[in-house]
């Protein structure tokens, strides 16, 4: 259990921005008898959980609306955040690789180039596919 104070240092946050995630329903804190806050250790999980979907330019309504879903599942809130960061780093590494690519595909003639592509526009199409429907969005309206 983590004071105010403590959890904002660990997480590199301020007490006021743990105060206004308190407030948005994002933590959970625990009252002590004397009414102190307490703020149990899968806190700094949540507020690492934050900080992805933040970086993912979601809004703190749908930050909210997530945790709370996740609260609801029986994974780890840091098990989800991993899998989400380990995400993010493939699809940069992917997003690097075809921006080296580019330049090799245009001393192809088209034909080359269409056969060659053919396999990545195919696989790119799915996992456009899988994103929308991770995401929530349907990608057939």
């Amino acid at each position: 259990m983590f004071k105010i104070g403590e959890l904002a240092e660990l997480a590199g946050v301020s007490k006021r921005t743990i105060d206004y995630y308190t407030q948005l329903g994002l933590l959970e804190p625990l009252r002590s008898e004397s009414n102190y806050r307490y703020y149990p250790e899968e806190s700094l999980e949540y507020l690492r959980l934050i900080h992805v979907l933040k970086k993912q330019n979601l809004t703190l309504e749908e930050i909210k609306e997530r945790v709370q879903t996740m609260k609801n599942l029986s994974f780890s809130v840091e098990e989800i955040a991993n899998k989400i960061e380990h995400l993010q780093e493939q699809m940069k590494h992917i997003q690097e690789e075809v921006l080296e690519l580019k330049p090799l595909l245009q001393h192809l003639n088209k034909q080359q180039m269409k056969l060659m592509t053919k396999p990545l526009a195919q696989q790119g199409y799915g996992l456009l596919h899988a994103l929308a429907i991770l995401l929530g969005e349907n990608p057939f309206i």
